[in-house]
């Protein structure tokens, strides 16, 4: 166990990896009434391959998303209802790489700890619950359906990848989760809910020391070692496909554009670069950007980032407009480089800020500890991989990654009359 401190940042972190593998980090905050916890699982939808002795077993597309569902239960009590009385909220959610759990309190912190880390770590699958489980998921997956946003995010995902799980749907699909069993969620529990696959964050007024006795205290002693976690087979550099197209009730279409790119042995400074390099092109002072939205081909909603999952990488940008063509057109014939210097250090200023100004946002820090963590990274690291970041580094993934081949376009375009 030791404490870190960061000057710079005007933080300190508590660190200590337990002996069952746990890796806990508890950020302290004196006279903040607002306490907060994390539970990091890494396991997400992209883990479609459950390690059995000798081989691998296919599971369903959302079983990671409807263990999520199935965790909030306990053989005595009923773990949502619990934090209702102990006066906190509390939440879960499921990404392409990570389950998270969490809550959010003012009082009686250590009884909500014990709650959560008693909930994440009690495999109870009841068989009688299963139905109404499926109904409930169901009802979601049909929400993203009917959402263009969704719709069309996960369209671009499919024409990017012809292979990796990034292609499948969070949630996975009506069929899918009519074949989650409660005999494969345990299975997937005992491979996936172990403390060496978690990592643990807490950020408010707290006793760090308290803190890790308790989790000792809850959490199985014992240390099972970590899953494999293969990302599927190597995908080619091009997209596997161009575009896809499908047509909703909205009013202009919406539209998504990704461009594929190779996974780095160093995905955190990638994730930055990325997102360096989709501002420099795509942000709202580049002169793209004004080119675009002069033309009316964007509007103010457009937006542009990095996303990155063990085993995949792509830049995109997306929003509302009457011609999505144009806008990959003009994408393409940008200049990928001779970008001003001075901009591209403001624009590293500028997201040094904004990383700043979310270090008061505790859900957001306390996930971002924990998938640097699981990225092989730990606390803060973002901010001296920003710093090691050149023009160079940001103009060269443009000018790989922006590339004909390795664009796709996804569009929801409006029905017809």
């Amino acid at each position: 166990m030791s404490w870190k401190d960061y000057p710079a940042l005007g933080e300190r972190c508590y660190l200590e990896t337990l002996p069952n593998g746990l890796r806990l980090r508890v950020v302290p905050k004196p006279g903040f009434a607002g306490k907060f916890a994390f539970l990091g699982v890494n396991f997400g939808s992209c883990d479609t391959k459950l390690p059995l002795s000798g081989g691998w077993q296919t599971v369903p597309d959302g079983t990671a998303h409807f263990l999520e569902h199935r965790m909030f239960c306990l053989p005595d009590c009923d773990p949502e209802a619990a934090f209702s009385r102990l006066g906190a909220e509390a939440n879960a959610f499921t990404d392409y790489a990570m389950t998270g759990y969490y809550f959010t309190c003012t009082d009686r912190f250590d009884d909500c700890l014990r709650l959560l880390l008693r909930m994440v770590s009690t495999p109870c699958f009841p068989p009688e619950v299963m139905v109404d489980e499926r109904a409930v998921i169901a009802d979601e997956i049909a929400l993203y359906d009917d959402s263009p946003e969704d719709c069309v995010q996960e369209r671009l995902c499919r024409a990017l990848y012809r292979r990796h799980p990034i292609r499948i749907p969070i949630a996975g699909s009506r069929r899918s989760i009519r074949a989650v069993t409660p005999e494969l969620l345990r299975r997937c529990f005992d491979a996936f809910y172990v403390p060496s696959n978690m990592a643990f964050t807490v950020m408010g007024d707290v006793d760090a020391q308290a803190v890790s006795r308790l989790a000792r205290e809850v959490l199985p002693p014992d240390f099972s070692p970590p899953p494999a976690r293969p990302c599927g087979e190597a995908e080619p550099a091009r997209a596997f496909r161009h575009r896809t197209r499908r047509t909703l009730p909205v009013s202009q279409p919406v539209f998504a554009i990704g461009f594929k790119t190779a996974p780095s042995a160093d995905p955190l400074r990638q994730e930055l670069t990325g997102q360096l390099a989709a501002e420099l092109l795509l942000g709202e002072s580049a002169a793209l950007y004004e080119d675009l939205y002069t033309r009316g081909l964007i509007d103010a909603d457009f937006s542009s980032g990095f996303t990155r999952v063990p085993g995949a990488a792509f830049l995109q940008a997306g929003g509302a407009g009457c011609d999505p063509e144009a806008v990959l057109e003009a994408i393409l014939q940008a200049p990928k480089t001779s970008f001003s210097p001075e901009r591209f250090a403001r624009l590293k200023k500028s997201v040094r800020g904004r990383l700043l100004r979310e270090l008061d946002g505790f859900e957001s820090t306390c996930y971002r500890i924990c998938e640097a963590i699981f990225a092989g990274g730990d606390c803060f690291c973002e901010f001296d991989l920003l710093d090691s970041i050149t023009l160079s580094d940001t103009e060269a993934l443009l000018t790989q990654t922006v590339t004909p081949e390795r664009a796709a376009l996804s569009v929801v375009a409006p029905e017809e009359a």
